[in-house]
């Protein structure tokens, strides 16, 4: 199968989670997020929406702990990562996520560790975006530890990745790291 075909099996595995099981999922993918994140300074970390893996706690667990957080601003065709100090700080943008309202753009070689969203994967750490290419870009721009944050029922079969697609160093689910 192509990447595109796995991106839709993914999509419905995530769409067809019952709400009990994705509240439970998140918490423990969270901890394990804590878990990986926790002796960071500077840390970029997507803002969730709808079916993704939850953020909002992450961000704030970070924020509370004293470690530096930046998120995503669509600018064009590309991510700029703006610095937070509260998800108060954030209003709907591009695609309906939560992103900066303000602030200027951080150099991503400043970041410890940035943490993606992602739609499928398998098990080489193959990740599935939305397929726009937003994340792979700015993580090619980055030498920081990539940590994908996925459902366990989002791992599809191994697949080639596209020459400019980015691995993750590691990916978090509800029940293992890989």
């Amino acid at each position: 199968m192509n990447k595109n075909q796995l991106r839709e099996i993914a999509l419905k595995k995530r769409r067809d989670l019952n709400q009990e099981l994705r509240n439970e999922s998140d918490l423990a993918i969270q901890k394990h997020a804590y878990d990986k994140i926790r002796n960071r300074k500077f840390v970029g970390i997507y803002v969730s929406k709808s079916e993704e893996v939850k953020t909002h706690d992450l961000i704030e667990w970070c924020l509370n702990a004293q470690i530096r957080v930046a998120v995503p601003k669509v600018n064009g065709k590309k991510l700029d990562f703006i610095e937070i100090h509260s998800l108060n700080e954030l209003k709907k943008g591009a695609f309906g996520i939560l992103e900066p309202v303000e602030g200027e753009a951080v150099d991503l070689a400043l970041f410890d560790a940035m943490v993606v969203p992602v739609v499928g994967f398998d098990s080489l750490r193959h990740r599935i975006g939305y397929g726009g290419g937003y994340y792979d870009s700015a993580l090619d721009k980055t030498n920081c530890e990539k940590i994908g944050l996925a459902y366990a029922q989002t791992q599809v079969e191994n697949f080639l990745s596209d020459p400019h697609d980015i691995n993750m160093d590691v990916i978090l689910t509800e029940y293992t790291e890989f």
